[in-house]
């Protein structure tokens, strides 16, 4: 049997009525208090007097599988659509940008190579997660809840610090998906610009279209619940793809020499095409969701085998092809290079539509995070609060694009910085942290682990670099 213990906040309703009655069905949920199950294996783990009172405890293999007992559990064609889905997002319209920077056969081998090691890191998180279900005797981590028992169960004197770890995790998810919010902010803005200018001889700039999206977008951010938006995410995915196999198209029949494209060009437009690289393939954000998830989770290398080398190819094609087509001309978002037909206009108008929807999807996992703090401080009128917070959040984030809004820019230092971090650094220390008593290949593994976080340490440097 799992012994969990839960802990709920509770809010004082001077009015008398029920304590629940301000809060959706997303809002009540129980913070999950990790603090009995981290005990518990200390317990067994470190104390000499638990095994001579419970001899042979430990043999009882924990079956985190069966104890998940998820009525909505996903296959593996399924969670493989969902890693595919989440993996591939706005930076794959600025891909042929960013091998504009680099160099045609560089971006592609750089690609090829950091896709590879995406994945492997990937896999690293999610088994990382694994053992500690068995350790921990729990059905399911976050990445956040990972950091946090990761370090509560490691050496001694760094134990004390695993809630800072869990808020650093936390800060990191916060900004890198803010940033993303920015690009599709962007995104938007410039197709509807280009739809506009075509249409009509209407020019403004760019500065005034995101003002003009941020009022829909506020609408869209007032969905209180995830569930509403996931088949207009679906839809938006489905346009979107339309929209490269319609590029791809005129990329091929404008395509002239490759001896034209030079292979490599400099130190910093490696840097940059790197980060749009690493942003156009991650998704360490979504891994551990999709593990949860999953019907059968003993089988995710098989999702990850399956799935990343069609994000990795998408990536190459749209980066190869763009860049062939369009040469030193490469604008992000790709759209804005197809010609104005009437079809094509109302193909970009869709787009438009369809990112504002998964501007939405994205919206919600930044501000739950913030909600989660701020929102303990509203005991009345909740819904109220929540939805003045969510359109401060998103007025905020227009802001933000408006101040910034180079889309390579922002897809290079979120790569860089936060997906180096998120990507290489976090899960090779949470391995490291997990791993630390193993004996079995310790210093292979160590070595690994470091040299992974080294690179990540030197690409969020070059972050930084190209920020400032």
């Amino acid at each position: 049997m799992l012994n969990c213990s839960y802990q709920l906040v509770v809010f004082n309703d001077k009015e008398g009525k029920s304590p629940l009655s301000d809060f959706t069905d997303d809002d009540i949920t129980s913070l999950r208090n990790l603090e009995f199950e981290v005990s518990e294996y200390l317990i067994r783990s470190d104390s000499t007097a638990y095994h001579e009172l419970y001899p042979g405890v430990e043999m009882i293999d924990y079956d985190f599988v069966a104890e998940r007992q998820n009525l909505y559990a996903t296959n593996l064609v399924e969670s493989t659509a969902h890693l595919v889905k989440g993996c591939i997002g706005a930076g794959i319209l600025g891909i042929h940008e960013a091998y504009m920077y680099g160099g045609i056969w560089t971006s592609l081998a750089v690609t090829a190579i950091f896709g590879f090691l995406i994945s492997y890191c990937m896999l690293i998180l999610v088994k990382s997660a694994q053992k500690m279900y068995l350790k921990l005797r729990v059905p399911r981590l976050s990445y956040p809840d990972l950091a946090e028992v990761a370090l509560a169960t490691g050496p001694l004197k760094l134990r004390r610090f695993s809630k800072a770890f869990r808020y650093l995790v936390d800060i990191f998810l916060f900004l890198e998906f803010n940033g993303t919010c920015c690009i599709f902010d962007i995104i938007m803005a410039r197709t509807l610009k280009a739809v506009m200018e075509a249409a009509s001889s209407i020019k403004i700039s760019i500065s005034i279209y995101i003002l003009i999206v941020t009022l829909p977008l506020i609408a869209m951010s007032l969905i209180r619940s995830l569930k509403y938006l996931a088949p207009f995410s679906l839809a938006a995915d489905l346009i979107t793809a339309l929209c490269v196999a319609t590029t791809m198209y005129y990329s091929i029949t404008l395509g002239s020499d490759l001896s034209d494209r030079p292979a490599w060009k400099n130190v910093h437009g490696f840097f940059n095409m790197l980060g749009v690289c690493m942003y156009s393939m991650n998704g360490i954000g979504v891994v551990l969701p999709i593990e949860n998830n999953m019907r059968r989770p003993q089988y995710f290398n098989t999702v990850l085998q399956c799935g990343m080398p069609i994000v990795i190819s998408f990536v190459m094609i749209i980066g190869f092809f763009g860049y062939w087509a369009w040469g030193e001309n490469c604008r992000s978002p790709f759209t804005i290079h197809m010609p104005s037909y009437l079809s094509l206009l109302i193909m970009q108008g869709l787009l438009t539509i369809t990112l504002g929807v998964t501007f939405a999807v994205h919206f919600w996992v930044p501000f739950r995070i913030i909600w989660h703090y701020v929102g303990r401080k509203h005991d009345t009128r909740r819904g109220l609060w929540e939805r003045l917070y969510r359109a401060l959040h998103v007025m905020v984030i227009a802001c933000l694009s408006i101040a910034l809004p180079n889309i390579v820019t922002w897809m290079s230092f979120l790569g860089n910085f936060f997906t180096a971090v998120m990507v290489f650094i976090f899960p090779a220390l949470i391995e490291i942290l997990i791993t630390w008593k193993e004996p079995i290949n310790h210093r292979l593994r160590l070595l690994k682990n470091i040299s992974l976080m080294v690179l990540g340490g030197i690409l969020s440097g070059g972050g930084w670099v190209l920020f400032t």
